[in-house]
């Protein structure tokens, strides 16, 4: 800092002098160079003062051409201070003057700044269609314009390389926000190539931030090891050219990584280095206020895996209860409560992105699902085994478990669990490349509302009491975005976008919420006493009124808790209709809502440096059943899981409504 005051009051010293002297053309460059010593500083109010200066100086006395450095530093302090109209008026001028003067390093400069700016406004909206489609334009007209420099003006490369190397940056960092990892890594790894060919200084900002987006992508494919190199390198080179936000915004990535890892502590101390650093600085009052909320979210982190570990001691007591209770009237009771407990496992895990043991609990949830011959149970228990799969990044496991719940539920007609799978198999797809093969698996989930409409009334009113419209809105978002990220189709994701507000605005959806929270207290209140209560977000799962309460308590009394239910008389299909079809399901409609997401980097606006929302990639040993043929309790084997598991409840069978014809204008209503 004691440097930078040097150099800052030599450079105001000069530009009094050359004010005093008349020299405009000296007095515009020594007020853009204050403006530029403030911005790296974090003195951003500051530094737009210095500029305008600059700026009224040039267009009053000095050429046009003049203006383009101008403009260049004007939009980019604009765009740090998320003035986002104002950042583009200047850099839009800076393209138009760049083109007027034929001046390629300039229009890549701009275009650059441009795609910059458009992919912060993305990043702040849903469904931004233009915005996302300029910064695409604007990157690659950026990425084409370097290598043009490249390739035709080898004469130029002191001036292009610095553009050249940013511009692979700013294509990973896109690919990144669209969840394109492996391509990213190829095009930030491509960047660092560069800077070895060229000898580029270890110490370069550009190098900074290919390492910074490079932690991120490994981040998200949990490469912890080369996350970790690449982070600590962005915060080493930080570090050394005084570059403050930018060494703050290293820290914040790797207090996430720690955070993914549940190494709370490790976590806390880079997010305190990181708030000492903003805190230092003038105007970074947003990402001071953004490191609060990381600790307070690994604070929350903290009781919940505390809460998860005193549930595990409570599991290892109902599994010795269950094993007292074989053979006996107790036995299914004792195995509802073990089911009710892993739910509350199976939930907290996914809330602090403990994925690996998200995945031990899912397979105990299959396991005990089987022993209860419950075909619902065993595809909610597939459903979630798949979502651990994906987290962890095995595609083709992920793939396997939501195929087979999804041909589960088709077997007892539950159409809003085949939604459900279609949904999250169309999600594993996308996250594997396939995205026409996701598009289409979207389009299948959200087939099955069209379905339930030509239904019996009573099925209807089942739809809408149970978690149908978050399902439906699940569906019809992941349509919305496979149509505006992966086909840039912006009519139809328009038209999806209306159909969405809508469902947002009707009343079904206002529905949903009371009827979630009655059917997840359904089963973990009525059959897991012993346990500890699940932990709920209680802004998005509204209290039900105790009324409500007593009436599921009461048909829980009649109808789950039953002592003397023997085992074996689930091995039959059951005609009653189950009194909470949905208690699952209803909890997976966000697919364990983590604690307030995970903290959030925002390290991805301004530097060029993007955060990703953090997948996984785990190769676990695979000790599921491969085959179809499971083992009843009391001994009876059974054929195959479509034919004699019993359902948690089904009224009659629905199968001849599917398979009516669906109008290809079903989709638009």
């Amino acid at each position: 800092m004691a440097r930078d005051d040097g150099q800052l009051g030599a450079a105001k010293r000069a530009y009094r002098n050359a004010a005093a002297e008349g020299n405009r053309q000296e007095q515009a460059r020594w007020a853009n160079v204050i403006g530029d010593i403030l911005k790296n500083r974090g003195e951003y109010v500051e530094a737009l003062k210095w500029l305008r200066i600059d700026y009224e100086v040039s267009v009053k006395h000095l050429p046009e051409k003049q203006l383009l450095p101008t403009c260049q530093s004007l939009g980019e302090v604009y765009l740090r201070l998320e003035y986002f109209k104002d950042a583009l008026i200047y850099q839009k001028k800076h393209l138009e003057l760049a083109k007027d003067s034929s001046d390629l390093v300039e229009q890549q400069r701009a275009s650059t700044q441009l795609g910059r700016t458009y992919h912060e406004m993305f990043l702040r909206s849903d469904d931004d269609h233009y915005s996302v489609r300029n910064a695409k334009k604007y990157f690659k007209s950026a990425m084409k314009l370097a290598r043009t420099l490249n390739e035709d003006a080898p004469c130029n490369k002191a001036t292009f390389l610095k553009e050249y190397i940013d511009a692979h940056n700013n294509m990973g960092m896109l690919e990144v926000e669209l969840d394109n990892f492996e391509e990213a890594e190829k095009i930030l790894t491509k960047g660092l190539e560069i800077c070895d060919e060229e000898e580029v200084t270890y110490d370069d900002d550009g190098r900074s931030r290919l390492h910074h987006n490079l932690g991120n992508v490994y981040t998200e494919l949990r490469k912890w090891k080369q996350a970790v190199e690449h982070i600590q390198k962005d915060i080493n080179i930080c570090h050394k050219i005084g570059h403050c936000q930018g060494e703050a915004k290293g820290l914040i990535n790797l207090g996430e990584l720690y955070y993914r890892l549940q190494k709370y502590e490790e976590a806390i101390l880079c997010y305190q280095k990181a708030l000492d650093l903003a805190t230092s600085m003038e105007d970074e009052n947003a990402l001071a206020g953004q490191i609060d909320q990381n600790i307070e979210t690994v604070k929350q982190a903290i009781k919940v895996m505390n809460e998860l570990k005193k549930e595990e001691q409570n599991l290892k007591k109902l599994t010795r209860k269950v094993a007292i209770a074989r053979g006996t009237s107790r036995e299914r009771k004792c195995l509802m409560l073990q089911n009710a407990c892993v739910d509350r496992l199976i939930e907290k895990s996914g809330m602090i992105f403990a994925w690996i043991k998200h995945c031990e609990f899912a397979k105990r949830k299959k396991k005990i699902a089987t022993e209860l011959c419950d075909k619902e149970k065993l595809s909610d228990s597939f459903l979630v085994l798949g979502e651990s799969y994906q987290k962890l990044r095995n595609f083709n496991k992920a793939l396997k478990w939501c195929t087979r719940s999804w041909e589960t539920y088709k077997s007892i007609g539950n159409l809003e669990g085949q939604a459900l799978a279609k949904v999250n198999i169309g999600d594993v797809l996308d996250s594997d490349g396939n995205w026409a093969g996701a598009l289409e698996a979207f389009e299948e989930g959200y087939r099955q509302f069209y379905v339930l409409s030509l239904g019996p009334l009573w099925l209807i009113r089942i739809a809408l009491q149970a978690s149908i419209p978050s399902v439906q809105l699940s569906a019809l978002e992941n349509m919305h975005y496979s149509n505006m990220i992966r086909f840039d189709n912006v009519e139809e994701a328009r038209r999806l976008q209306v159909l969405i507000d809508k469902l947002k605005q009707s009343k079904a959806i206002d529905l949903e919420p009371q009827n979630m929270a009655g059917d997840c207290c359904s089963e973990t209140e009525t059959e897991g006493d012993d346990g500890l209560s699940s932990m709920s977000d209680l802004s998005y799962i509204p209290k039900i009124s105790k009324s409500s309460s007593t009436k599921l308590q009461s048909r829980a009394d009649e109808e789950e808790l039953q002592d003397d239910v023997p085992l074996i008389s689930l091995c039959h299909s059951s005609k009653k209709l189950s009194k909470s079809k949905t208690a699952f399901l209803a909890k997976k409609v966000t697919l364990t809502k983590p604690i307030g997401t995970s903290p959030r980097s925002i390290s991805r606006s301004t530097d060029s440096q993007a955060v990703g929302r953090k997948r996984v990639r785990v190769i676990l040993s695979d000790d599921e059943d491969e085959t179809d043929e499971v083992q009843c309790p009391r001994g009876r084997a059974l054929k195959s899981l479509t034919e004699d598991f019993a359902t948690s409840g089904e009224r009659e069978s629905i199968s001849n409504i599917t398979s009516k014809s669906i109008p290809g204008w079903w989709l638009y209503q």
